[in-house]
């Protein structure tokens, strides 16, 4: 399974406790030299390796707003699972997301992803989105570029780049939401797409009305599968509804979403940092002042790279000396990857 980097990296700032909720704080960083936050929902009690939603909003919407509108919190807190919200505007106020069908937002979401996972050790297995209109834009990209981070995905009331170049590591499961009032033709183009991206059957089972516990309930789902990888394409689509998020309908959106994610995880991991599968030696000490790394922990010699978040060499050098210099940008993570004898070890550093 392919590794990904983080294509930009992040150096937190600061974390301050916020207003919306108990348990829930704004986490403050900055990435690719810009000030970025979200909103972060940790539940009391959480286990350990715990998943992670991020809930991404829609247009001149924030993270505060999608945690209220959405009632996600009872569902987290219930099953123990982090909720990343995250923000458009740097200080998690109203704003609206540029290039949602490309992957310009990602950088951020990555870097939240490690900040959350340096502090709560999460699964990385088990990372999940789903986002309402510009966020369910966006959840589509992360199905089509980032498949081995994302275990599943629901969009909800947004589209896919018809002209995207998707990966095709593995499938990733959908369930798809819109409301009847907003059309169906471009959900059904973004359905029949998903179908043959997953090779999915093309005749789904309908339950009308969703759940059929509600006569009365005026959702309607049709669930195809099992696709490649026992993977599930699901579109629900909700009778008389128009452009919003569906929590105060006869289903429980919240629960829905988390139901279907629930049931899917990777098998081999979603790190965002590359994997180094050489045989194991004992650790390095890496750490920087005045222009300078310095190593620490060396036994032998050994040859020294230093990458970027995209994996593009920075410099090389040799341990003979236990420092070089380095010239790269400030602000940012890299990784110092040392190779000798002793095997293969990497550190990532923060060149502040």
């Amino acid at each position: 399974m392919i590794r990904y980097c983080i294509i930009a990296a992040a150096l937190i700032l600061s974390l301050t406790a916020s207003a919306f909720a108990q348990n829930s704080f704004i986490l403050n960083l900055q990435v690719g030299g810009a000030k970025r936050a979200a909103l972060i929902r940790v539940p009391t009690g959480l286990g350990e390796k715990p998943p992670v939603v991020f809930y991404v909003h829609g247009a001149t919407d924030s993270g505060g707003w999608f945690q209220k509108m959405g009632s996600t919190d009872a569902t987290a807190d219930r099953e123990k699972y982090i909720c990343i919200y995250a923000c458009a505007g740097p200080n998690c106020g109203s704003a609206i997301w540029q290039n949602m069908q490309s992957t310009e937002n990602f950088p951020y979401f990555f870097a939240l992803l490690d900040s959350v996972d340096a502090r709560y050790k999460i699964d990385r297995n088990r990372v999940y989105m789903t986002g309402f209109s510009q966020g369910g834009f966006i959840s589509f990209a992360a199905a089509c570029f980032y498949p081995d981070i994302f275990a599943a995905v629901a969009p909800e009331s947004g589209h896919i780049n018809a002209s995207a170049s998707c990966k095709n590591t593995r499938p990733v499961p959908i369930l798809l939401t819109w409301g009847a009032s907003e059309g169906a033709s471009s959900f059904l183009k973004d359905r029949d797409y998903w179908l043959n991206k997953n090779k999915c059957p093309t005749t789904g089972t309908m339950t009308k009305p969703y759940p059929a516990s509600k006569p009365n309930s005026k959702s309607v789902r049709v669930v195809y599968g099992p696709c490649e990888g026992n993977t599930q394409v699901i579109i629900d689509s909700i009778i008389g509804q128009g452009h919003k998020w569906p929590s105060l309908n006869d289903i429980y959106q919240s629960d829905e979403v988390w139901n279907f994610f629930k049931q899917y995880s990777l098998s081999n991991g979603t790190d965002v940092h590359p994997q180094v599968s050489a045989k194991p030696r004992d650790p390095i000490m890496v750490s920087y002042a005045s222009g300078m790394i310095r190593l620490g922990g060396l036994k032998e010699e050994a040859e020294v790279e230093v990458t970027d978040t995209k994996g593009k060499l920075i410099v090389t050098a040799n341990t003979r000396q236990h420092q070089f210099a380095f010239k790269g940008e400030t602000g940012a993570v890299y990784m110092v990857t040392l190779r000798g004898s002793g095997g293969t070890a990497a550190q990532k550093i923060i060149i502040p």
